[in-house]
Parts: structure tokens; C-alpha cells; sequence
């Protein structure tokens, strides 16, 4: 079966009075019910072996300030959950928006389509997840073609700043995210010129001042979400999986910000989801791997979408 090592995932603090019984090392040893989800954390052992995640070099990320968690979610349906901890106060990492081709310069696109992971294939990358909303244009018919491919160029939603370059010039939202000159990552209000280097946008905010702001509905996606404490100097980077029936079903926005608010999320914001969602992060080898299962099929195979740009965690270059 090879080589192992177990990884406890800590994600919710017991309540002094809480016993824990009967536990077996693969199974749930903590519950906890928030309104509508009920939350469990788990002990899972990590092989390294085909199609297995493995993370033995777990603690050098920890050491540059990101901790992972995965979490199994069984009500109201069942839900996986990838959580990234990136405390920005670490001298050696920083967030860039990695933004695709302009195919066109000067005309409507602002990108093309391109597959997440050549975005990444940067050395310096320690892990990444998608952001901004974005659609193809119409055609003279006024029909969009939504058979997402690479290459095809498309209009970005909301404000993409990348090293100082604009690549989306929307007016910023509540929902936009900006890096300012003291490393701290804003999630509120516009930016000032000098201060926005890199910043992104997500499609409406879910939580505000540690506050949920949105109510519950219907409609069930697989969901990306991005908060920050309340300085900006800690953020969480969450997909949830969806669209897969028995393992992993997605989450709406209530859940959502549920779950952000538990985490201790000061301001979050739901990012593009759908196919979008995707998280990946470097393996033992120091190779890019994909931690979630996105829920784009092509032939009843698993399709990674190919997408205009990225929020990457990068280490710093001396």
C-alpha cells in the first residue's frame, strides 16, 4: 500500500465538555452543527500512491505561513470542502493575480482562456484557486458560446489588477479584493491607485464584519470563496466541491458563508463557481496538484475548465 503519514485536520475547537468516543482513525471524531451544516472533522492518513493527495512536505508550507484542511460535511447533503490558511504576515510568500493572454491588445478581450495549471507553472508557486466571473461575447446572432475551450477570448467581471497592470477596468465593488503596500489583503471599499497592485474581484460579498449577510435559497453550486480577518493579514481560499451526487453535492450561499464565518472570516466573498472551482497546490515533488474534484465532465471524464486568470500563493524571489 506504500509509504504513510496521518494528518490531523483541526477545524473546530471543543467545547471542554465534549467526549470523544469509539473513534476509529479514519473516521469522524468531532461533529458540530452550525444552522444548517452539520460539520465533521476528520483524521486521514495520506498515502503516496496513485490518486491519492499526497502532502509530505506539509510542514514547509506551514513553515511559509499556509496550512491546508479538508473537510467532509454531511448535512443538509454531503459536501467536501478544501481550505487554504495563508497568514500574510510571513515575510516569504505573497499573492499575485496571475492573468491570462490579451489575444486581442487594444480590442473587447481582456483574455483567453487558458488552463489553470500553465497559469501556475511558475516555480514560485505554492498554490492557486480561480476568481473573477467572466463570459465569451456574443456573436452577431447574440448568442454566447458557453463550450468553454482554450484559447477563447472573453470579457473579465470586475476589477483584475496584476503587478500594477489593469488588465479589467471595472469599477471597483464591495466585493473587490486588493493587495495594499503593507501586504494586507482588503476586502472592502475602493482601492487607491497606489496602493493597488494586484486585486480581483468576487461576484457579491456573504459575510460582512463577521456577520452573514445572505440568506438561504435553492440553488446549489460548487463554490469558491475568499475571506480575510479583519486586518487583512490572514486569509482563507475555500472550494467547495458540487454537481457529484453522493460525493459532493456543493453548497448555497448561506452555507457558504456559514462555513466562512466559522472559519473566522471578518469579510468573505463568493468568487466564480460552477466548473470554475479549483484549488491545486504543490506536491511532495514540488509539482502543482489538483487538491479538488471539479465537476466539469467531458465524455465521463473530469475536464479541468480553462479559465482567464488566478489567484496564486507565491514564494518570494531574493
Amino acid at each position: 500500500m506504500g509509504s504513510h503519514l496521518s494528518y490531523t485536520i483541526e477545524f473546530f475547537q471543543l467545547a471542554n465538555n465534549l467526549k470523544q468516543e469509539n473513534l476509529s482513525p479514519l473516521k469522524v471524531n468531532i461533529m458540530k452543527i452550525h444552522k444548517f451544516i452539520l460539520i465533521t472533522t476528520i483524521i486521514v492518513t495520506l498515502f503516496k500512491t496513485t490518486g491519492c493527495t499526497s502532502i509530505n512536505n506539509s510542514k514547509k508550507l506551514r513553515d511559509l505561513g499556509l496550512e491546508y484542511q479538508y473537510i467532509e460535511i454531511q448535512k443538509p447533503r454531503i459536501n467536501r470542502a478544501h481550505i487554504l490558511r495563508v497568514d500574510l504576515k510571513n515575510p516569504n510568500i505573497k499573492p499575485s493575480i496571475i492573468v491570462a493572454k490579451d489575444p486581442d491588445g487594444s480590442g473587447p478581450a481582456e483574455a483567453e482562456l487558458t488552463n489553470p495549471f500553465k497559469l501556475a507553472n511558475k516555480n514560485e508557486v505554492l498554490a492557486f484557486i480561480n476568481t473573477n466571473p467572466w463570459d465569451s461575447f456574443p456573436n452577431k446572432e447574440g448568442k454566447r458560446n458557453r463550450n468553454w475551450f482554450e484559447g477563447q477570448p472573453v470579457d473579465i467581471d470586475g476589477l483584475a489588477i496584476s503587478g500594477g497592470k489593469i488588465r479589467s477596468n471595472t469599477q471597483p465593488r464591495e466585493s473587490s479584493l486588493w493587495l495594499n503596500n503593507k501586504g494586507q489583503l482588503i476586502l472592502e471599499g475602493k482601492p487607491e491607485n497606489e496602493e493597488s497592485q494586484e486585486a480581483m474581484n468576487g461576484f457579491q460579498l456573504i459575510t460582512k464584519e463577521g456577520n452573514i449577510i445572505v440568506s438561504p435559497d435553492n440553488s446549489i453550486h460548487p463554490r469558491t470563496a475568499i475571506g480575510t480577518n479583519k486586518n487583512g493579514t490572514l486569509i482563507w481560499l475555500v472550494v467547495v466541491d458540487g454537481r457529484q451526487k453522493g460525493y459532493s453535492e456543493g453548497m448555497n450561499l448561506y452555507e457558504l458563508a456559514s462555513l466562512m464565518a466559522d472559519l473566522g472570516c471578518w469579510n468573505a466573498t463568493n468568487m466564480d463557481g460552477g466548473g470554475s472551482s479549483i484549488m491545486g497546490m504543490v506536491g511532495a515533488n514540488g509539482k502543482i496538484k489538483l487538491m479538488n474534484s471539479p465537476s466539469d465532465r467531458f465524455l465521463g471524464l473530469k475536464k479541468i475548465r480553462p479559465l482567464p486568470m488566478i489567484l496564486s500563493i507565491e514564494k518570494k524571489v531574493n
